[in-house]
This record gives C-alpha cells, structure tokens and sequence, in this order.
C-alpha cells in the first residue's frame, strides 16, 4: 500500500504555509508545527497524492481551552477545501469534531451545524490526541482517539468528488505532528439517510427551497446589480451566500422568493441567518436584525428557529425578500427560511 510520511516540523518545506504564519514548536517535549493563526489559514503540501481513498493521520495538542486543530483535503487551492478539526474539552462540555469546508476563503461552520456536521470527542486541553480521517470519494469518517469506531460520517462532501491537496489547520493557540497519509481501500457508500439535498422533503418541512438571488452590492447606498441567478439551498435547507460569493464587510445581497396561495393564510415564519438581514413580506419590512459569533450571547449560527414573525398570507401571489449582510468575513454567510406552508411550489422569474 502506498503511504507517506512527515514528522512535521522537520520537513515542513514540503507544504505551503500560506499566511498562517505557523512555525517550529514544542509541546510536552514533542516537536510539532505551532498555530496562532488568526486567519484561518491552511497549510498545504506543495503537490497532489493522487489517491482516490486514504487515512489522512496526525497528532494534535490544544495547550488551553481555546483553539482548533485539523486535517485538510480536497484542497482546491487556499480559499477552497475540505476541513475536519477539533476542538478541547471546556469546563462540563466534552471536546468536539466540526466538519467546515471553506468555501471562497470563508469558513462555514455557522452554516454546517448540528449533529449532522458536529459530534463529541475525546480531546482534552494539553493532551497528544491521535486524529484520523478515512477519506472515500464523496464521504469522510472521523476517528479521535484510539477508537475503532468513526465519531461522524460525512456522507455528503460539500465540495463534491475529494480531489486536490492535503494539509493541516489550526486557528488559535494549536499544535499537530507525525502526519501521515495512507492508501485504504474501497468501502461501501455510507447510507445518506437524506443528507442530499431532497426539495421534497425540504419543502414538505415548510423550507424556502429556491431562491433568486442578486449579485453582491455594498451597503453603502450603491445600487443593486440588475445580474442575478436561482439557487437551489443546501441539504438543510440554507442558502449558502460562502458557496456563491467571496465574503467582504459589508457586503449584501437580495435573496427573493414567489409563490401563490388558492386563499388567505396565516402561518408563523421562521428563520435563521448570519451575519446581518431585513426581510419583506409583500414588500412590508417584517424583521431586522444581527446575528454573528459574540460568545456566550451568540454564535453565529444559522438555525431555522433562530427568529420568527406571524404572517397573514394574501390569495394569490406572495414574496419574501431578504437583504443578507457579510460582516464577520471569515464566517458563515446565509439565510434559512421556513414559511409554516408545507409543499409550496416557487415562481421563477419567467412565470
């Protein structure tokens, strides 16, 4: 089986550091590459493996409470990749594993959030912790410690097909040695237990499903682009702004959604959005309102029951128009909705 090997720092020339300024380090008398790294960004080994299924291995420290260690894959190229990190265990709260690709220099662990994309692990502050990812075309599966069982299975890449460069992460105070790399052989694809994207049980669940969104435009009074283009959400039912566009402060978007209705209805909206958003309801302003990661207030994240409106629905044709404001830049940047009318059917521009 082919395998690779790097004891990290020894041999660091071998990967691009970016602008993480990560460097040599030590922790409990081990060699290791040291992340503060407040951008975020990754470290990336200069050329491809080319291998289809692998376990991409390392050691990993958190010397304090605070910080994040991880595996890169996928790596499109520094703004593009899958990223798999974990974070220590704090006061009565267990460690835990994030699954957030980066996409379009952003993180997105606001959007990928829940036990679909989070699970609790054994990493304590100061400890060597081994982390593992079994890496199949479409699907990850997470192992920390020395456990024979996966904590989570990604069954769904965001990025799609796992091409491209490996690497390693961290943000805040972190530390990782001994990466390796192994060829695994084929397993039989996870059940997805509807992790794919399915509109139908989306709209069954009263998720906005569709949208027509504009091109970026800044806050400060410029005009909106007259460019836009329908998206379809993401599995959980989030737009996903990070997928479409390069995050920037003050940033907005328009995010527009039409339907009709037989009758007059009324129902509750819900909703969840980061960082910043106005919402129309038939071109009344309903809501206005931040959301980003301010602990132990707020963290940003998007959750369909973050905030909620009542709404009497007119007979006949309805919209929902949302503005949606980049602020945090390096987060999540999005909207979920929820309508309280199951099985709706949304105009496009043509109808």
């Amino acid at each position: 089986m082919f395998k690779l090997a790097w004891s990290l720092p020894q041999d660091r020339n071998e990967f691009d550091p970016g602008v993480s300024g990560v460097c040599p380090g030590v922790w409990r008398g081990r060699e290791a590459l040291y992340f503060e790294n407040k951008l975020a960004a990754p470290v990336l080994l200069r050329d491809e493996i080319g291998l289809d299924r692998f376990r991409l291995q390392a050691e990993i420290a958190c010397p304090g409470p605070v910080g994040f260690i991880g595996l890169v894959f996928g790596a499109r190229d520094a703004d593009n990749f899958e990223l798999v990190y974990v974070s220590p265990a704090y006061k009565d709260y267990p460690g835990e594993i994030q699954y957030d690709p980066f996409m379009n220099g952003s993180s997105t662990w606001q959007i990928y959030n829940g036990p679909r994309y989070q699970a609790p692990a054994p990493f304590a502050p100061g400890e060597w912790t081994k982390l593992a990812l079994d890496v199949q075309p479409h699907s990850v599966s997470i192992y920390v410690g020395e456990t024979g069982e996966p904590q989570l299975v990604i069954p769904n890449l965001q990025h799609g097909r796992c091409s491209g460069r490996i690497g390693v992460w961290g943000y805040l105070p972190g530390y990782i040695r001994n990466l390796s790399v192994e060829e695994i052989q084929e397993v039989p694809p996870a059940p997805v237990h509807g992790t794919v994207t399915d509109p139908d049980k989306l709209s069954a669940d009263s998720f906005v499903t569709e949208w027509t969104v504009s091109e970026p435009y800044s806050r400060d009074g410029h005009p909106i682009p007259a460019g836009k283009r329908k998206v379809v959400v993401e599995e959980n039912g989030t737009l996903n702004l990070n997928r479409l566009y390069k995050s920037e402060a003050g940033t907005s978007v328009r995010a527009e959604c039409r339907f009709t209705l037989p009758e007059e209805r009324e129902s509750v909206l819900s909703f969840g959005y980061s960082d910043h958003i106005r919402l129309w309801v038939n071109e009344e302003e309903v809501y206005g309102g931040a959301w980003k990661w301010g602990p132990p207030e707020s963290d940003g994240r998007i959750r369909p029951g973050h905030a909620a409106v009542s709404v009497r629905w007119k007979a006949g044709l309805n919209t929902i128009r949302a503005e949606v404001a980049s602020e945090e830049v390096m987060f999540g940047w999005g909207l979920c909705v929820r309508t309280g009318l199951p099985g709706l059917s949304y105009l496009s521009d043509e109808d």
